[in-house]
């Protein structure tokens, strides 16, 4: 018994390691051709995105039905993928990633600012899954502004204000690394800096009632979505403004959005963005409210 023992146990252990090894590699192999797959989805998405981004703002419907078809589909390609490589492990979280370069635990307001850009970044993709409806557009040089939603609330500056939530189509991203004493260090970077953003507002006679204007550089906006969730389609920049409440004459607005591109040379292109909507009676200040004109900044959170 003891001589049988001596033969079972070595050979239960080679399988089981036999077994490990296979897994492995099986999840090795697995990771290799997912990832492909979902590169070659995401190029794809861009190449086919690029054609869309031309569309006439006039043609909302005809934008609202390609960009719809072109999200389903990307969507859809992706879940295939997961199907086909169900070994291939999950991406690391966008904190696991950042603890792990940190080597340990981030501080609390570091930890704080990740979730709050984790809960934003959801909050797109679900808008991107759900149905993406933008109310109005703006397109120039290759770049496609999209309205998501003008929302009166709480202003992170204090006091009421609105929220003014957009995509910008067409922002290509870009890889920094640099090689510090102790570990490597990589940064994301737009080649798109966002320079201007102004409100004209025209009363209901059509005629230019009032303005207001400040930096384009939002409160918030996603740099590298993919960090905080990897479905996320390629060279589509999310952000949010808080601005003032509109005047109660303003019955329309106009935007402008000033842009800089830069170029492989290093080159700056600037590139205006505009658009024009109804103005709704939650946009305005309370009856009975002096409108000040006063432009009151909210500072950017840091762009992820």
């Amino acid at each position: 018994m003891r001589k049988v023992l001596l033969v079972l146990v070595p050979l239960g252990l080679a399988l089981l390691v036999g077994v490990m090894v296979a897994s492995a590699l099986r999840a090795r192999d697995e990771a290799a051709g997912a990832q492909a797959e979902r590169a070659r989805i995401k190029r794809e998405f861009d190449e086919r995105a690029a054609l869309l981004r031309s569309l006439a703002p006039e043609s909302a419907q005809d934008w609202r039905d390609e960009a719809g078809a072109l999200l389903r589909a990307y969507f859809q390609a992706l879940a295939e993928v997961r199907s086909r490589f169900p070994h291939a492990p999950a991406p690391p979280t966008a904190l696991a990633a950042a603890e792990a370069e940190h080597k340990g635990p981030l501080p609390e307001k570091d930890r704080d600012t990740l979730e709050d850009f984790q809960k934003y970044a959801d909050s797109r993709l679900a808008l991107l899954r759900g149905g993406y409806v933008p109310l109005a557009a703006a397109v120039s040089g290759g770049l496609r502004l999209d309205l998501l939603a003008v929302e009166p609330g709480a202003s992170p500056a204090g006091g009421p204000g609105l929220r003014v939530d957009f995509a910008l189509w067409g922002v290509p991203r870009l890889v920094e690394r640099e090689r510090t004493s102790s570990r490597n260090v990589s940064r994301t970077l737009l080649p798109v800096a966002l320079k201007a953003l102004e409100f004209h507002f025209l009363d209901a006679a059509g005629k230019a009632y009032g303005e207001m204007n400040g930096p384009g550089e939002p409160y918030q906006k996603l740099v590298d979505p993919e960090r905080f969730a990897p479905d996320f389609p390629p060279g589509i920049l999310f952000g949010t403004w808080w601005v003032e409440l509109f005047p109660r004459e303003a019955a329309a607005v106009e935007i402008r959005l000033d842009v800089e591109q830069r170029g492989p040379t290093g080159s700056a292109r600037p590139l205006a963005l505009g658009l024009r909507l109804s103005v709704q009676d939650s946009w305005r200040i309370p009856p009975g409210s002096t409108y000040q004109a006063e432009v009151r900044e909210v500072a950017p959170a840091a762009g992820k």
